[in-house]
């Protein structure tokens, strides 16, 4: 009988270490998961603010010059990056396209 309860005090004190380290473990991984939210958060809010600044940018840019001013900019930039601008020229002809078929 002595060797059954001692079984039985062996067994559970096993139990009571498996649960322990369970318990720690799944703390550790909220502690992980809410970490990584606040970064995933902070780094979404960055994106955020950057995309912004940018609208803004591109908003007080087009209030602010003229159309010709606008059309020197762009013929720079076509001479500057050749291959991406025939790439942009062929996206916005295929949405152009895919636009007019639809009406």
């Amino acid at each position: 009988m002595d060797e059954l309860k001692k079984s039985q005090e062996s067994m559970g004190a096993a139990a009571a270490g498996v649960k322990r380290q369970i318990s720690e473990t799944a703390t550790d991984a909220t502690e992980k998961l809410a970490d990584l939210g606040r970064d995933a958060a902070g780094h979404l809010s960055a994106v955020a603010q950057s995309a912004t600044d940018k609208a803004k940018a591109a908003a007080d840019y087009l209030q602010q010059t003229e159309l010709t001013a606008m059309a020197e900019d762009v013929k720079d930039i076509v001479k500057r990056y050749p291959v991406w601008s025939l790439a942009a020229a062929a996206v916005v002809g295929f949405v152009v396209a895919h636009l007019r078929r639809r009406d």
